[in-house]
């Protein structure tokens, strides 16, 4: 007996709590809607069955101006019909609407307005099942181009009802566009196995995945895209350069180096270019009794002991280089040295001076000794680290200045 009574209870409290949603319909409302529909007939509202249609009737005390049908998705409120005209008479309207059901949508309801301003208003909360299920794990993607340019889309898209499309959109620069357009068939169309592998730019900003079944219902997922590009530094080796000092810089000897490619040049292909062939590194050596050797700068004053400007090309531009007044070690030192260790030096290390010619100790007392092969750091105007070493000296004859040296560099600098 205690379970029956308990039971009549519930249902009372049901009873009412139906009334309750539609207390705009007292007897001293000036408009009043009916809904055919119960609470119970939208939970659920399958989508991949035979859609509910939301039927009743709007009566008013004066003309009825307008009654609207507005479908709930979170915070979006969307009208999908709106009736302004009313045949027979314009105090009652009756109504059957389809409505445009998404997997989003929430609430449906009806408001009404009549001529004098009333307005009234009913909703029915709905759930909703079925429809295209993205099941994709990916909702953001953080790219790092200097890693990996690539990644993958992966993840299945399921529908009771049939797929008959999937539509992958990308974003760049704010700009939306197709990237795919898929069309299943067969067993696809009930669960399709998405893999996409994305060749990502630093353009990339978004992808959406919009899925579509037989029936119109659509089911969206959305993935971010952060794509960045760390620098890439890469360290190369150049060996076996040589180059030759000042008395026989117009003899077709090479004088200069390029360090973005490690390539040496003569004086005339120097001079007949406005940049001077990009050359980074010069040396030479004075005619005296003991070596003084000297590396520098070929935008340096001392650059035109080669007279490139004043003989050569009074407009050429030449790259500056800095030099580290520091001896770095010996050979061991230059072959251990990596592009990480090279990238931690400093042209100011223990408290060194930095200078655009770097002087032989036999010519300096604060130089290096770099015609004895101690490795010397430098850098360049446009960002390069380098350590360079003397492997051999080429004697010409006797006369120093004539000289010319055999040389390994290590430059690193970025690639990307």
């Amino acid at each position: 007996m205690k379970n029956i009574f308990y039971s009549i209870i519930a249902c009372l409290a049901l009873a009412m709590a139906v009334s309750c949603t539609d207390d705009n319909n007292g007897i001293d409302q000036p408009i009043v809607i009916d809904l055919d529909q119960m609470p119970i007939d939208f939970a659920p509202v399958d989508l991949d069955g035979e859609w509910t249609k939301l039927t009743g009737s709007v009566s008013s005390d004066v003309d009825l101006a307008k009654v609207s049908f507005v479908a709930v998705s979170g915070d979006k409120e969307e009208a999908f019909q709106e009736v302004s005209s009313f045949d027979g008479g314009s105090r009652s309207y009756d109504f059957e609407v389809e409505v445009p059901w998404t997997v989003d949508v929430s609430f449906v309801k009806v408001i009404a307005e009549n001529t004098t301003g009333d307005v009234v208003e009913i909703s029915r909360k709905v759930l909703i099942k079925g429809g295209p299920v993205i099941d994709i794990e990916a909702t953001e993607f953080v790219i790092d181009l200097s890693v990996s340019a690539k990644d993958t889309i992966q993840g299945t898209i399921k529908s009771e009802s049939g797929l008959s499309e999937v539509l992958i959109t990308v974003t760049k620069k704010g700009e939306e566009s197709t990237y795919k357009k898929i069309n299943p068939s067969g067993a696809d169309a009930n669960e399709l196995n998405l893999f996409e592998i994305i060749t990502f730019d630093l353009d990339h900003e978004a992808f959406n995945i919009l899925a579509t079944d037989a029936k119109g219902n659509t089911a969206s997922h959305d993935i971010t895209v952060s794509v960045v590009e760390s620098p890439v530094y890469t360290m190369f080796a150049y060996s076996d350069i040589e180059l030759h000092g000042t008395d026989k810089r117009k003899t077709g000897v090479d004088i200069g180096v390029s360090l973005s490619d490690g390539k040496s040049h003569a004086y005339d292909p120097i001079i007949a270019d406005a940049n001077g062939l990009d050359i980074d590194f010069m040396i030479s050596s004075a005619d005296s009794g003991s070596p003084q050797v000297r590396y520098f700068s070929p935008a340096t004053e001392y650059g035109d002991k080669f007279k490139l400007g004043t003989e050569g090309n009074a407009d050429i531009v030449l790259n500056d280089t800095q030099f580290s007044k520091l001896d770095r070690g010996d050979a061991a030192f230059f072959a251990a040295a990596t592009a990480e260790s090279i990238q931690a030096m400093s042209l100011t290390d223990e408290g060194a001076d930095a200078t655009d010619i770097l002087k032989d100790i036999n010519h300096d007392d604060n130089g290096v000794d770099i015609i004895n092969g101690k490795v010397v750091y430098f850098e360049t105007a446009w960002g390069a680290q380098c350590l360079v070493m003397i492997t051999e000296t080429i004697d010409n004859n006797g006369n120093r200045k004539g000289d010319s040296y055999m040389l390994d560099f290590k430059v690193v600098y970025q690639t990307n």
